[in-house]
């Protein structure tokens, strides 16, 4: 039996000192990569950003090209064109696969002189087209693709991403989903494949309940961008409810600010709230974890997910949660078990407040929370099944 020795990510995403603020995916496969090499497995990671880097290590080798379309802006001017005028359609998908070859090009200098025995990449924007034509077996882990997004989530998509998507789908053999709800969601939009579902995990010594941090008494606090799709209005609305029975509450943002911030700001203000709702920005995870040490419960309103990583790191961090009724929470959350459930805004107040007055439930929550993502959705459960997996597709081929 063939063993895996040397792992290709194939990614626009990878967190590191270059790509400080990568999003969710970038994190993963920063995570996904260092666990990999603890296990004895090489790892090179290929990809392309708004500046090139190159990083090196001890069985990891990180090489990032120039964006295509930074790289030529005539180019971006007209897949910027193109994408707005539908006659022009085609031509939009054609300047895509100008950036398909670009890729492939640099991708083979990159690997000239490496065995490869798996690849594995995301599936937004169809980057697995990039890995077609080398002989490896590869893997598209959904961590949300356009497609997916536009389709179930409303965003807004480039026509050109989401062909794509769609032609990355029609090749593909080996799709890793990361929840059951977004393996339904998955199928709906690009039809059967074989797909086998691996959990997304986080490291639970990193996430860990801290020491000699006090608790905010009453406080609520909210990790995300603060966005509709996050659902902070819901969030505000319920806070606004529970400081009806609960004067001494707060309310904390920590992600990103966006359109709607303004907005909610301008509502803190009419309620004469100012003073007790505190926007934190965006944090690096030592600061996150130290924000959430402080909170006394923790909410997650989102309208919708493919997972939850934030979910299952404040569980991890052993604190009351209470998150939107949404099937793939559901898969984490077992309501009034390890964590509560919310259908509307009074709902989350309801629930909020229950967590306030009692704290041996409370405490019941939080110790059931962190058991539960310890023993379902580990770093080290994830790198298990990951590493198995490989080996059952090289072993394919």
């Amino acid at each position: 039996m063939k063993k895996v020795n040397h792992v290709l990510i194939v990614t626009k995403e990878f967190q590191s000192e270059f790509q400080l603020n990568s999003g969710g995916t970038g994190i993963f496969y920063q995570n996904l990569a260092e666990g990999l090499v603890r296990n004895g497995i090489r790892v090179s990671v290929f990809g392309s950003s708004k500046k090139p880097f190159k990083q090196k290590a001890e069985n990891l080798s990180v090489f990032f090209v120039k964006d295509y379309f930074k790289k030529n802006k005539l180019a971006e001017l007209l897949r910027s064109v193109t994408g707005k005028i539908s006659f022009l359609q085609n031509l939009h998908f054609k300047i895509y696969n100008w950036e398909i070859n670009y890729l492939q090009k640099e991708l083979k200098n990159f690997i000239r002189d490496k065995e490869i025995d798996i690849i594995e990449t995301h599936d937004w924007e169809g980057m697995s087209r990039v890995t077609e034509d080398l002989n490896i077996p590869y893997i598209i882990r959904c961590h949300g693709s356009w497609s997916v997004l536009h389709n179930f989530f409303g965003y807004g998509a480039a026509k050109g991403k989401i062909d794509n998507e769609k032609k990355a789908f029609e090749k593909a053999n080996y799709v890793i989903t990361i929840s059951k709800s977004n393996e339904k969601i998955v199928k709906q939009v690009f039809g059967s494949k074989n797909y086998h579902l691996i959990y997304n995990g986080i490291d639970t010594d990193f996430f860990r309940p801290q020491q000699n941090i006090t608790i905010k008494p009453k406080s609520i606090f909210y990790i995300g961008n603060v966005s509709v799709e996050k659902g902070a209005q819901t969030a505000l609305n319920a806070f606004i409810k529970v400081n009806q029975s609960e004067s001494a509450a707060s309310l904390n943002f920590i992600g990103r600010e966006t359109e709607i911030t303004e907005q909610l700001k301008e509502k803190i203000q009419q309620n004469n709230l100012h003073n007790k709702v505190v926007f934190h920005g965006r944090k690096d995870k030592n600061e996150v974890i130290k924000l959430l040490s402080e909170a006394e419960a923790v909410i997650f309103p989102s309208k919708g997910e493919t997972f939850g990583l934030a979910l299952t790191e404040a569980m991890a961090l052993e604190k009351p949660v209470v998150c939107s009724d949404l099937e793939v929470f559901r898969e984490i959350v077992e309501d009034g078990k390890n964590g509560l459930i919310a259908k509307s805004e009074d709902d989350f107040a309801e629930k909020i407040l229950k967590i306030f007055s009692d704290q041996s439930f409370a405490k019941h929550l939080s110790q059931n929370a962190r058991k539960t993502i310890v023993e379902k959705f580990s770093m080290d459960k994830m790198l298990e099944e990951t590493v198995n997996y490989y080996m059952e597709v090289i072993n394919k081929e």
